[in-house]
């Protein structure tokens, strides 16, 4: 397997690709000229065709580099379960060791694919979770259909308008099989490979009914079990990917998760982010081994470096600790398997951002869940702490999927219309991973609710 050091080469370069061709080709004066859609129409077009390009390269370096690593997990795994049938826990722990490293390096690459389809659909996460259907399986390239995806995405990639994302290389986008922008058009693209599914595509195009539901007795009569199931799986995923674009041009519609009426709302204040600390922190990094700040009392950072890395485990929990019992705290590594704002968004330099995904620098976030509270109230949302037995009864609700429990307790906020809201991982991600200051999520909030 590479070196730490093969590694990191070879991510910068993928990354570089990925998120700096546009920037290089057009120079980076450009942006003090203002949005790109305020650019001069050649200019923008210009950049538009550079970053797909970079798109294009890089996503032929991450499927040679994800096969590489997908391999040797395929040999660590059985030689772990080798290990454990000659009951050698020396072996046993050393190859866990190595499975852990080679998943986060596939997680890492698979995140640049995520900053990819970041750009494609504008950095909008709300059509990042429509794309996200809670699937956690791991995706094995060589054992998908990989080899007819890639020549379907080289077709569409011909043109330098297009570019089509192969969604197996991602964590978040579980939808469909290419993710294509043809111009300002965002779709998704289901490809089936075989005569039964060329039989099946004819079947749904011709079908008049052709919802989730059939009638049973004729599909039974016309098909085998086996291709009944497959009929009813494809149509599945055509229903959920339509739902998913029609929310994404239309702001509401049917989640294709949760089958709920959803609308989307738009905050009337502007997104608040901690992105001056961040950089603070990045520039006292280049002469100290450690740097801590706090933001709006309740979030705490940590940012570690060289000998200040042996801190990173213990410093930021024994402070929480000190004054709660209730916190959340997050090694920031995570970022690449949330569905969230890509670490490449952040406001670092790219080798920083490298440093931090192949483990030379850390950052940990810890939540002070008591303050985070106390601010929340501060601004007029009437917010608490449930009693055990109250999280345990919201628990049963199918839709409280995903609610934030700590100590066997969740969090309402009471609106000032009277509506009473849960707090979801979705809100802490929001502070953790997508930088946003707590008192923003808290406005947000408040200027929706008053919008209604």
């Amino acid at each position: 397997m590479k070196s730490i050091e093969e590694y990191s080469v070879k991510l910068k370069e993928i990354a570089d690709h990925a998120f700096g061709y546009g920037v290089d080709a057009i120079g980076i004066e450009q942006f003090k000229n203002g949005r790109p859609d305020s650019w001069d129409e050649k200019i923008l077009t210009k950049f538009k065709k550079k970053c797909h390009e970079g798109f294009k390269i890089a996503q032929k370096l991450l499927i040679d580099e994800v096969k590489y690593y997908q391999l040797f997990l395929r040999e660590h795994t059985e030689q772990l379960k080798e290990f454990r049938r000659q009951r050698n826990e020396i072996k046993e722990n050393e190859t866990k060791n190595k499975i852990n490293i080679i998943k986060q390096r596939i997680s890492t690459l698979f995140h640049i694919a995520d900053g990819i389809a970041w750009q494609l659909i504008g950095g909008q996460i709300h059509i990042a979770r429509r794309f996200y259907i809670n699937q956690n399986s791991l995706k094995f390239l060589d054992s998908s259909n990989i080899e007819h995806t890639i020549k379907v995405s080289d077709s569409i990639n011909k043109k330098p308008e297009n570019f089509a994302l192969i969604t197996d290389l991602t964590n978040f986008v579980q939808l469909g099989d290419l993710l294509v922008r043809q111009g300002n058009k965002l779709r998704i693209m289901e490809l089936k490979e075989g005569k039964v599914n060329k039989i099946i595509e004819g079947f749904l195009k011709t079908n008049k009914n052709n919802g989730l539901v059939f009638n049973e007795q004729k599909l039974e009569d016309k098909f085998d079990s086996n291709t009944v199931k497959q009929i009813k799986r494809i149509q599945r995923q055509q229903e959920r990917a339509k739902k998913a674009i029609n929310i994404i041009n239309k702001d509401e519609g049917v989640d294709p998760v949760t089958e709920e009426n959803i609308t989307i709302l738009t905050p009337s204040v502007p997104t608040e982010y901690y992105y001056d600390e961040l950089r603070e922190m990045y520039e006292e990094l280049k002469t100290k081994i450690w740097s801590y700040k706090v933001v709006d009392h309740c979030v705490n950072i940590g940012m570690y470096k060289g000998k200040g890395l042996g801190m990173a485990d213990f410093a930021i929990k024994q402070h929480l600790e000190t004054y709660t019992k209730n916190y959340i705290i997050i090694d920031w590594l995570s970022i690449t398997n949330n569905l969230s704002e890509p670490i490449f968004a952040k406001p670092f330099p790219p080798d920083f951002i490298i440093d931090i995904l192949t483990g030379k620098v850390k950052v940990i976030i810890g939540l002070d869940m008591d303050v985070f509270i106390e601010l929340f109230n501060s601004f007029g949302l009437n917010t608490r702490w449930l009693s055990e037995k109250e999280t345990t009864k919201k628990k049963q609700n199918t839709s409280m999927k995903g609610m934030v429990i700590i100590n066997k307790k969740g969090i309402v906020v009471n609106l000032p219309s009277n509506q009473e809201m849960i707090i979801y991982g979705g809100t802490i991600s929001k502070i953790i991973y997508d930088s946003i200051s707590p008192t923003s999520v808290a406005l947000s909030m408040l200027s929706i609710n008053n919008g209604k």
